[in-house]
């Protein structure tokens, strides 16, 4: 397959009840409209904080129009060091993500809220048990060719919308789909319901990150080169400090 014609593709990690489902719906309808070909399949998970739910969206940048009798064979199911971007409703999915080496520096955006759910195990620990925010954002700077954190909560309560109309806005503005805002706007249109609210949040999180490119720096969307981790180095500065025998 031709460079021009591999599809881009993109996964979502959501909680239950942020309605990954509807803005996959709103992706796959947002590029047919634009003229693409686009399929997308899920991996349903457990309600609420104790599991995930996962998308998996396929699209192939060329018209369809262009493509003829040859129609590309699109995946069922993400290849791990095969995703373009990833897109999480929740910091620790992200980590999540990073974790199982779906993200790579070489190829992923990835786009997570900054916001967190925390798991059970956090909430039942005697002190403290949350997990280091600061040590997941680097995680994810370090293992990613790019990366956008927002907090689309905030967002979705300023707006008066779902998390999902939101992520749908940073995705419209993170400039990896060649889909025209319209087309996502029609998606909205075209689901009927609650497509002020969903618009008002879908304009919030376009704004968002089109404010954050405004203000990033090179270094932000920079390939990280390749370090080992703080773990490593320490294993390896703890070996060469023992005796040769």
């Amino acid at each position: 397959m031709s460079a021009a014609s591999r599809p881009i593709t993109f996964s979502i990690s959501a909680l239950g009840g942020q309605g990954g489902g509807v803005i996959t719906d709103w992706l796959v309808l947002a590029a047919r409209s634009a003229g693409y070909l686009a399929q997308a399949t899920s991996v349903p998970g457990v309600a609420q904080r104790t599991g995930a739910t996962t998308y998996y969206i396929e699209m192939v940048p060329t018209p369809w129009s262009a493509l003829g009798e040859r129609r590309p064979v699109l995946a069922l199911h993400p290849g791990v060091g095969d995703i373009d971007v990833m897109l999480a409703s929740e910091l620790l999915e992200a980590g999540r993500a990073v974790s199982a080496g779906y993200v790579t520096r070489d190829r992923t955006l990835m786009i997570s809220s900054t916001a967190r759910s925390y798991l059970v195990v956090e909430k039942m620990a005697m002190g403290d048990g949350r997990y280091d925010e600061a040590r997941l954002k680097t995680a994810i700077a370090e293992n990613t060719q790019a990366h956008l954190l927002l907090d689309m909560d905030a967002l979705s309560r300023r707006s008066g919308a779902m998390v999902n109309a939101v992520m749908l806005g940073v995705v419209a503005g993170c400039g990896r789909l060649p889909i025209p805002i319209e087309a996502f706007e029609h998606a909205i249109r075209a689901d009927g319901k609650a497509v002020e609210a969903n618009l008002r949040g879908f304009a919030a999180g376009l704004t968002a990150v089109r404010d954050a490119q405004r203000a990033s720096t090179p270094a932000d969307v920079a390939i990280v080169a390749r370090r080992p981790a703080p773990e490593v180095a320490d294993l390896a500065r703890a070996i060469a400090d023992l005796p040769v025998s």
